[in-house]
């Protein structure tokens, strides 16, 4: 008696080796989210290989994602970012600990179900697994995926990344939840590489919304960090105590 979503990938391309690199991909996408344990990650029910396409069949979550609910309803209140942020923390500290970036955290990944309180992370399209559990080793280099507003600095200037990458896109979610928009005032820009070009030279973290609470304000400053390695780990923020308040 489960809802499922099917999400169904096209994997016809032109040339052969284009074909075996998006077979690849997916296989591996089934793989990493075939393990994936946790109450703030998605879940997969399975998945199936037809002529040209591959079926996979993931949790229905009824409530749509955050992206959506902002279009519909506008910003969020403060207790709701808070419960939501800490969610998503808690999704990614264990993406993290099993050696998994995500690289593409933002408000249209993110899910909520029937009830409005569950949020999961969805959508392991960009997701790369650390090539081993050494820290550092594996990090990578000059892959551009995700969605630019949300994209740390480093990898937009295609410079080695880590784990921290997704804290950055977690101080972002923030600034879109509190203002149903994205940062860097994105929509105002003309086009991609002018944006691009905006947060890699970027001197300063994109403008926080005023109206935040001091302590959601710091979370959100800590994730934005310019310096990669001076963005605390999920695990780490989730001890702040904005978190720690019961809603």
């Amino acid at each position: 008696g489960t809802l499922m979503a099917v999400k169904q990938v096209t994997y016809v391309r032109n040339t052969s080796s284009e074909q075996e690199e998006v077979v690849e991909a997916l296989r591996e996408e089934i793989r990493m989210m075939s393990h994936l344990n946790h109450p703030n990650i998605i879940r997969m029910m399975g998945a199936t290989c037809e002529k040209s396409n591959y079926n996979l069949f993931i949790e229905w979550m009824a409530g749509g994602s955050v992206a959506h609910l902002l279009s519909k309803y506008g910003a969020f209140k403060e207790s709701v970012v808070i419960n939501y942020t800490e969610q998503l923390l808690r999704g990614l500290s264990y993406l993290h600990e099993n050696q998994i970036i995500h690289r593409d955290v933002k408000g249209a990944n993110l899910l909520i179900d029937s009830t409005g309180h569950r949020l999961r992370i969805a959508d392991f399209g960009a997701a790369a697994r650390l090539a081993s559990k050494g820290t550092g080793a594996g990090e990578f280099q000059g892959q551009l995926l995700g969605t630019i507003a949300f994209m740390a600095p480093e990898v937009l200037r295609g410079q080695q990344y880590g784990r921290s990458c997704d804290v950055w896109s977690v101080g972002c979610a923030i600034i879109e939840m509190a203002c149903a928009k994205p940062p860097w005032n994105a929509e105002k820009h003309s086009n991609h590489l002018a944006l691009i070009f905006k947060i890699a030279s970027a001197t300063t973290a994109p403008s926080i919304p005023s109206h935040l609470s001091p302590g959601l304000r710091d979370v959100t400053l800590r994730c934005l960090e310019l310096q990669p390695q001076d963005r605390p780990p999920s695990r780490e923020l989730l001890k702040h105590p904005v978190f720690r308040t019961t809603w």
